[in-house]
């Protein structure tokens, strides 16, 4: 019967594993798959995570990997992954109120998080499932890495190798991870009495062309830096280039 059939793709609890395994073989020898929008008016669900992202060029590498490792750990489930672009031009907040007010995914995950971010504010207030990479000012659900961290090992390197002047190309400062960076930079370089540049006029989010044009001021004179903390790959390597 049809509901059997049903419940036994859902693994319903009243459904033997028997009838369970022989649906599914079968499901699976003829290519059946579940349409979305029946499925959607029958239960309300899309099956659906959305990726909120930047279009932004420099990002690209890190995006890759992002996108990697979600349909990774999607691999085998109902979801979906789908990427929901915003422009740099437009405010991030309305690709969020599109997918929540058009009900097109059950759960968002974005990044480029900032201390209090309207976005998650927005989410949190709707009780819409979501998570971040980065961290807010909030509780809610989040996956980061230790930036603060990464700043203090960085300077303890860089002090091992000699070096007493220290500048720091930090991500846009607006963002969470960009302010834990610089804590933990600032901290290790007073720790030390290293002197500490941060610059504040371009960003490891810049293009690489600007970043290139824009260090060498920071490599000649008498008060040259000698050595560079940096936020991001593509800065690393425009850096080394200049």
């Amino acid at each position: 019967a049809v509901p059997t059939i049903s419940r036994a793709l859902n693994d319903a609890p009243d459904i033997g594993d028997d009838t369970k395994r022989r649906v599914r073989e079968i499901a699976t020898r003829i290519g059946y798959r579940p349409n979305r929008a029946g499925v959607r008016l029958r239960t309300g669900k899309t099956n659906v995570i959305s990726l909120v992202l930047s279009t932004e060029h420099d990002m690209m590498n890190h995006t890759a990997r992002l996108i990697a490792s979600l349909a990774g750990e999607l691999r085998g489930t109902p979801y979906h992954l789908i990427i929901t672009p915003f422009f740099p031009s437009e405010d991030p907040l309305d690709a969020i109120r599109y997918i929540v007010e058009t009900g097109s995914a059950d759960g968002i995950v974005m990044n480029q998080t900032e201390p209090f971010d309207r976005r998650v504010a927005y989410l949190l207030e709707r009780d819409f499932p979501f998570a971040t990479h980065g961290r807010t000012t909030w509780e809610h659900p989040y996956s980061d890495y230790d930036n603060r961290a990464f700043g203090e090992i960085a300077v303890e390197m860089l002090l091992r190798k000699g070096r007493r002047r220290i500048a720091l190309l930090r991500p846009p400062p607006t963002q969470s991870y960009s302010i834990h960076m610089t804590e933990g930079v600032r901290i290790a370089c007073e720790k030390a009495g290293a002197t500490l540049k941060v610059i504040d006029d371009i960003t490891s989010d810049n293009p690489g062309q600007m970043i290139e044009k824009s260090i060498p001021r920071f490599l000649v004179g008498p008060d040259a830096y000698e050595g560079f903390v940096i936020g991001s790959a593509n800065a690393v390597m425009a850096v080394v280039s200049a």
